[in-house]
């Protein structure tokens, strides 16, 4: 069950102290960050701890599909499990879970008319007014002031607190004066800003606005650059150890070769392992932690094969299998902040086969793509601009491991290195 101590050991408590008890029903708040930094993060964090209280969660994403939204509030509850010994977690899960709706409206935006309709499908599906509301790519180029005096509507409407996040370009956010164009002219209209900001291994969050207040107060709370947890520093970090392989958790296809390897070592150190695959996929030889797509889930990591043809230099069969492994490599690559990949770099610097579409994707996200070249056997890590030798660590929760179907023995070897630096004692 839920107890007190749970709820009061949660760092938004920490939040709510620097804004005068949190953002509070019928109000609108932002968190701003640049591509990265941990805006979804802090979004799900918030979404979770309204769960553990009782409330109704309404979340959606013009980004992150559903499955990975998913898996972000199932591996931050998973944490809360490892470090309060929280009882009967499978059924508290399950409880969170029927209070809780997520949706992805893919786009380059959400305006408020998709808004609207998300709020009124959360009331049907959940049979009641969501209590919060977390909205992922809101429209603010677009937005105007009427806009969002309607969202204050709608939020007081349902009785619920929303809260958006923005991608902010560029130069950091620290004070109210340094606000992004959008937003500074929606100011009025917004009762609490936050900005996430990159320090060494933690992200700042800090309020820009506080309500009527505007000030620029670091509260006593960051964000794990390593593990993207909420931190309370007011109670130390105690506990806190970034090599815990428990937070940690690898993504792949299981196919046979590197990415099996990946997945053998992965069990062997203790690091979970979820399996991105579909049915009818003869080149799986790994089942832990599988995840078979749905169609639809699938579909979300279309292209035409003909355009992953010409990225890569290379003419992919127009086959439905073919196609399959394509999408289902997008759902490996994207909620994941290093990608490692065991291949060959081209000449024109892609990465031969299939695996190259995974890399692709890694250089297209801005993702830390780290390649070990077989034939120049060392590592390799693209900097926007050319292949420079290191030796990687894996350092991020969530990584992927993938590669050639061929692995031979230096391509085992250099897998079997990265865990043992990664994770060994």
């Amino acid at each position: 069950m839920i107890t007190k101590d749970v709820i009061d050991r949660s760092p938004i408590r920490a939040l709510e102290r620097s804004i005068h008890g949190g953002l509070g029903p019928g109000k609108v708040g932002v968190v701003l960050g640049q591509t990265g930094v941990g805006k979804t993060a802090c979004l799900v964090q918030i979404g979770l701890d309204a769960l553990l209280r009782g409330r109704v969660v309404l979340h959606v994403s013009n980004e992150a599909p559903v499955n990975h939204l998913r898996a972000w509030y199932d591996e931050l509850f998973h944490e809360i499990e490892r470090s309060t010994g929280l009882e009967d977690s499978s059924a508290v899960l399950l409880e969170l879970e029927r209070r809780r709706l997520l949706m992805c409206q893919p786009g380059s935006s959400l305006k408020l008319a998709r808004l609207n309709e998300a709020s009124t499908l959360a009331r049907g599906a959940l049979g009641r007014d969501p209590d919060v509301v977390l909205f992922e790519g809101f429209d603010f180029d677009d937005a105007t002031e009427a806009q969002l005096r309607s969202l204050h509507e709608l939020a007081a409407g349902l009785g619920a607190e929303v809260w958006l996040s923005l991608r902010a370009h560029g130069v950091q956010t620290t004070s109210i004066d340094s606000l992004p164009p959008a937003v500074a002219k929606l100011e009025s209209q917004i009762d609490v800003i936050l900005s996430l900001e990159p320090a060494g291994s933690h992200v700042s969050i800090r309020v820009l606005k506080d309500h009527d207040s505007k000030r620029t107060q670091a509260p006593s709370l960051v964000l794990d650059a390593v593990t993207l947890q909420l931190i309370d520093q007011g109670r130390g970090l105690s506990g806190h150890d970034p090599r815990n392989r428990e937070l940690f958790v690898l993504h792949s296809g299981g196919a046979r070769g590197a990415e099996a390897a990946f997945g053998e070592l992965a069990e062997r150190y203790g690091i979970r392992e979820i399996i991105f695959s579909f049915e009818g996929h003869t080149s799986r030889v790994r089942s832990r932690g599988l995840h078979l797509l749905t169609d639809a889930e699938l579909r979300m990591g279309d292209v035409s094969l003909r355009y992953v043809s010409h990225r890569l230099r290379r003419v992919f069969p127009q086959a439905p299998v073919v196609r399959k492994v394509i999408q289902s490599i997008w759902h490996q690559i994207r909620p994941c902040q290093q990608v490692f990949v065991v291949g060959r770099i081209q000449a024109d610097d892609t990465v031969r086969g299939g695996t190259g579409w995974g890399a692709e994707l890694a250089r297209r996200w801005k993702k830390q793509l780290n390649v070990f070249d077989v034939e120049r056997n060392a590592w390799f890590r693209w900097d926007d601009t050319a292949w420079k030798q290191v030796d990687p660590v894996i350092d991020s929760p969530m990584f992927a491991g993938t590669g050639t179907a061929n692995l031979d023995a230096a391509g085992r070897a250099a897998i079997e290195a990265l865990f043992e630096r990664s994770f060994g004692a």
